[in-house]
């Protein structure tokens, strides 16, 4: 039995703060000069943002401690031409759905104005075909923006569909 001391299901999962992710390593190739590499760094970052790590074949490994530092260091190396390396930051990632028994007909039109009333923004959205045949499949394929959960995003359900 609840009483109202307990958090409902809803409440217990507001009170989490969002998770924040640190960003993707940085990977700068062919550094011969390390001390002017760091000395180029320290212009455009503090020292206590992030920290090195010296890798075979003159790989050098930056880890920014902040999504910050890590922006402001992509920057000044695509600034300098700086040959690197790195990965796309998991708040900016995208997903990609699958919705399944839809017959080909349906407009997209429809499907992303059902995807924003739910709060799903889509980035693209096509029908699929066979890859042999061309013909038309009963599903479609999403594009999305991050939702914010994606314990949320698998639970929705699309609603009716004209």
């Amino acid at each position: 039995m609840l009483t109202e001391e307990t958090p409902t299901t809803d409440q217990a999962e507001n009170t989490h703060p969002p998770q924040i992710h640190k960003p993707p390593p940085i990977f700068l190739h062919g550094m011969i000069n390390y001390d002017k590499m760091i000395h180029s760094i320290n212009e455009v970052a503090e020292t206590e943002q992030f920290y090195t790590k010296s890798m075979a074949n003159n790989v050098i490994k930056i880890t920014c401690l902040s999504t910050e530092t890590y922006r402001t260091l992509i920057k000044h190396f695509k600034d300098t031409d700086v040959y690197y390396h790195t990965y796309q930051i998991k708040e900016e990632r995208t997903y990609r759905a699958v919705l399944k028994y839809l017959h080909h007909t349906t407009e997209i039109e429809d499907i992303r104005q059902d995807l924003l009333q739910q709060r799903h923004v889509a980035r693209n959205i096509v029908n699929a075909r066979h890859r042999m045949t061309r013909n038309h499949l009963t599903y479609s394929s999403w594009i999305l923006n991050r939702p914010r959960t994606i314990k949320k995003f698998t639970n929705s359900r699309p609603s009716k569909i004209k």
